[in-house]
C-alpha cells in the first residue's frame, strides 16, 4: 500500500528546506563555503543519508505486497543490507555525495507522485523540480566527483556564492508560495 504525500505538503516542507539549506549562503558566506567544500568526502552525513534510505526502503519493501515481487521478500531485505553494508565499507569515498543522489532519486519518486495527484498547471513546477532531482541523482551516482567540481565552481567567490544561495532562497520562497497559495 502506497500513501500519496499531498503536493501542499511536500511544496512547503521542500521549500523549508531549500531556504534552511540556501540561508546561510547568503548570510555568512564564508562559513558556508568552508562547509561546503567539506561536504562531498564527509562520511557522517553519508552514513545518515544512507541509513534513511535503507529504512525508507526497508518500510516499502515491508508494504509491498508479495504478490508483486519476483524474489521474497528476505531476499531483498539482504540485498539491502548488502548493499548498505558495502556502499559504507567499501565506496567510503565520496559517501555523503552517493548518499544524497539516492535521496534524490527515492525524492523524486514521491514528488512526481505527488504531482500527478492535482490537475493544475502549477503541479508541473514540482514535477520539473523532481525530474531535475533524478537526473542529478543518477549524475553524481554515477560520478560523483563532479558535486565536488560543481561546488568548487559555485563558491569561488562571495558574490556568487551569495547570488546562487540568494537564487536558492528565492526558489525556496516560491515553493513555499506555491505550498501556501495554490497546491
Amino acid at each position: 500500500m502506497y500513501h500519496y504525500i499531498p503536493l501542499k505538503a511536500a511544496a512547503i516542507v521542500i521549500g523549508t528546506a531549500i531556504v534552511a539549506s540556501r540561508l546561510p549562503g547568503v548570510l555568512k558566506p564564508q562559513a558556508y563555503r568552508d562547509w561546503l567544500r567539506k561536504f562531498p568526502r564527509a562520511v557522517w552525513p553519508g552514513i545518515v543519508f544512507l541509513t534513511i534510505a535503507l529504512v525508507w526502503c526497508t518500510i516499502i519493501v515491508t508494504n509491498a505486497r508479495e504478490d508483486g515481487m519476483a524474489v521474497p521478500k528476505i531476499t531483498v531485505y539482504l540485498f539491502l543490507a548488502g548493499v548498505y553494508a558495502g556502499l559504507i565499507a567499501l565506496k567510503f569515498d565520496f559517501l555523503a555525495v552517493r548518499g544524497l543522489a539516492i535521496l534524490l532519486l527515492m525524492l523524486a519518486k514521491v514528488v512526481v507522485d505527488s504531482a500527478n495527484q492535482l490537475e493544475t498547471p502549477w503541479r508541473l513546477v514540482m514535477t520539473v523540480l523532481a525530474y531535475v532531482w533524478a537526473i542529478a541523482g543518477i549524475w553524481f551516482t554515477v560520478s560523483p566527483y563532479r558535486m565536488r567540481d560543481l561546488i568548487e565552481w559555485a563558491t569561488v567567490t562571495d558574490n556568487r556564492l551569495r547570488v546562487l544561495s540568494a537564487i536558492g532562497c528565492a526558489f525556496g520562497l516560491f515553493l513555499i508560495g506555491l505550498g501556501v497559495f495554490v497546491y
